[in-house]
């Protein structure tokens, strides 16, 4: 455990210093920290076995998307071991997250510190080929801003050959177009259309799996996929988030530290609200909702410091944002009983 407070504490000092500064430099050496972090690591984290055994050439046909298997399986045929390829992909999941992170807010160090807490685990020590496809499907959002649907689908269709959840982001870009001029009303509308669907939906939704998707139907039966509730934690989050980000768009505040227009911010903000509305709709299916909105999800490591930053008293930004990701860091990791997993890092070095 003390490894993961001494990353978190590293992150914090970098945030501080890049704000300071203004330096891209620290976000670079993050970055470089979280990927040998990532990619360092030996029998940490829930999916590191089936990740090697798939590696091995151990897995079912249609266990895993062909963009993946071709990858690792160019990999395997010049000998590549697994542990370098973990800490290659690794290295191109994150650099490409930073690359989107840098094209909306600075300095960047903020967003990645606040994406270790969030997302890290799960993604980067965990589901590797969720954490590649958020970081491509990220790079297409400049697509949706510049009205361009075209390079938007190729760069997700390319994605969903690594993970084919990313084809559920496509729907993204027609929810911004639909939704371009939502404002406060109209959202808090839709947010209380998602608490009511939440109590129904899943219902409909678990029939229609069980009967056309057999496959699938674990994921609406069985007790360990079930189970979420509307008023979940990081529900109740996501719902103050979109709120507040609307508030300050309205009240046209967005901080300079979002370094895009309020266009571009309007629809990181829709993006959100669509994956807002999306774990309401479906809170029952704790592990469907999730891997349906992680993508959109993925915006909040932007939205969150720009809200900061927005609202709160200008030398006590930065503090702020560090508690929110000590806040997180704690909720998620710890009290969720989670870190267990990851306990004890072991390392190749």
């Amino acid at each position: 455990m003390i490894i993961y407070l001494i990353v978190l504490f590293a992150l914090a000092i970098l945030a501080f210093l890049g704000r300071a500064t203004m330096s891209s430099i620290w976000d670079w050496i993050g970055i470089l920290i979280l990927v040998v972090f990532a990619g360092g690591r030996v029998y940490t984290g829930a999916d590191y076995l089936s990740y090697q055994l798939i590696y091995q050439g151990d897995y079912q046909p249609g266990q895993v998307e062909r963009g993946y298997l071709l990858i690792q399986n160019f990999m395997n045929m010049i000998h590549v071991p697994f542990n370098a390829f973990l800490m290659l992909w690794a290295a191109c999941s994150l650099v490409l997250y930073c690359l989107f992170v840098r094209q909306y807010f600075r300095p960047a160090i903020i967003p990645i510190a606040y994406y270790y807490c969030r997302f890290f685990f799960l993604r980067d020590m965990g589901q590797i080929r969720a954490a590649m496809v958020c970081s491509i499907c990220m790079l297409s959002i400049a697509f949706i801003v510049k009205r361009r649907p075209i390079p938007f689908i190729i760069i997700v269709a390319a994605a969903s050959l690594i993970h084919v959840s990313a084809l559920f982001f496509l729907l993204a870009y027609p929810f911004c177009r639909i939704f371009e001029h939502l404002h406060m009303k109209g959202t808090v509308l839709l947010l209380g259309a998602g608490f009511l669907a939440g109590t129904v939906a899943t219902q409909i939704l678990s029939i229609l799996v069980v009967r056309f998707l057999p496959r699938y139907a674990p994921y609406v039966t069985n007790p360990a996929y079930v189970g979420g509730s509307l008023f979940d934690p990081v529900t109740l989050m996501h719902v103050l988030i979109c709120l507040l980000g609307f508030y300050i768009l309205e009240k046209d505040q967005v901080s300079k530290a979002f370094i895009k227009n309020t266009d571009a911010f309007r629809v990181l903000l829709l993006i959100y609200l669509f994956s807002t509305l999306t774990l309401l709709a479906l809170a029952r299916l704790t592990t469907i909702s999730g891997r349906l909105s992680t993508i959109s999800t993925t915006v909040e490591t932007i939205l969150l410091p720009t809200i900061v930053y927005s609202l709160m008293p200008k030398y006590t930004r930065t503090f702020i944002v560090a508690t929110a990701c000590l806040f997180i860091f704690g909720l998620i990791f710890i009290l969720s009983g989670t870190y267990h997993q990851y306990i004890p890092y072991v390392s190749i070095f």
